[in-house]
């Protein structure tokens, strides 16, 4: 299966690399807003097409993607599928974005896939097998104390209703911490967590399909991952880190006003 996987988010990143490229250059893809400031574009919704007929060739199991719903059927046996993780990124030429994919068993992560075409790099996992970066294992980097610390952070649209606590964690990420990210990809954020090269990740109002395959992955790299408020990580609200800041980074988050 995540052989399978894996060859399926090449070829569905070359095509959304291909698609990238001609949207550079100057040909024009079509926008739609699903909700307020949440976009999806006409290449979206190919790709998933593209990844939904590829699963039905070969593998035969439902699909959960983020434009195009379910399929239906028995679902104790499922892929997840986001096509453009970074959406916003590929809409204005920031070749920062990724192909995520994630076989589900009765609501468990078995394996999963983050590709990110541009830089041509396979993230993987597979429970109980470890966490891959183009073949070569990864662990989540071994970063003591947190002035030394890099902590990516999501500011979400959806979660404008939490400014107070997103600025106020941010704040107190930027002074304890060495550097703070804000890339535009959880699935990104999440692999590059897992391969060390940030120390530790939050966000809120995420969906199972950016988050599946990474929090997989930092787990199986040795990090850690707790969701916030909500008791399943894979319901958005989620931190993942490395073991040695992960006390530190809850201890910032409950301190903003989120018990864990």
């Amino acid at each position: 299966m995540l052989d399978e996987l894996k060859d399926i988010a090449k070829r569905a990143g070359k095509l959304l690399k291909m698609r990238f490229l001609e949207v550079s250059l100057g040909s024009a893809v079509d926008v739609s807003e699903k909700a307020k400031s949440d976009f999806v574009t006409s290449v979206d919704v190919e790709v998933e097409g593209f990844v939904r007929e590829l699963v039905a060739d070969r593998l035969g199991i439902p699909v959960v993607g983020e434009e195009t719903g379910s399929e239906g059927g028995d679902l104790d046996a499922y892929i997840l599928v986001d096509p453009i993780d970074g959406t916003r990124n590929f809409m204005r030429g920031n070749p920062h974005f990724a192909v995520n994919i994630a076989y589900l068993e009765k609501g468990d992560v078995v394996c999963g896939v983050t590709y990110d075409p541009m830089k041509n790099e396979m993230f993987f996992a597979q429970k109980a097998r470890g966490a891959f970066l183009n073949g070569e294992r990864v662990k989540v980097s071994s970063t003591e104390l947190m002035d030394r610390a890099i902590v990516a952070i999501g500011l979400p649209y959806r979660g404008k209703a939490h400014v107070d606590f997103l600025v106020s964690l941010y704040r107190r990420l930027f002074l304890e911490g060495s550097a703070t990210r804000h890339t535009g990809s959880a699935a990104l954020d999440l692999a590059y967590v897992a391969c060390g090269r940030y120390d530790a990740f939050v966000e809120i109002y995420l969906s199972p399909w950016d988050v599946a395959s990474g929090v997989l992955m930092v787990k199986e790299a040795g990090g850690k991952v707790a969701p916030l408020i909500r008791k399943n990580p894979l319901d958005g609200w989620l931190i993942a880190s490395s073991p040695s800041v992960f006390e530190r980074v809850k201890a910032l988050v409950r301190d903003c006003g989120i018990d864990l």
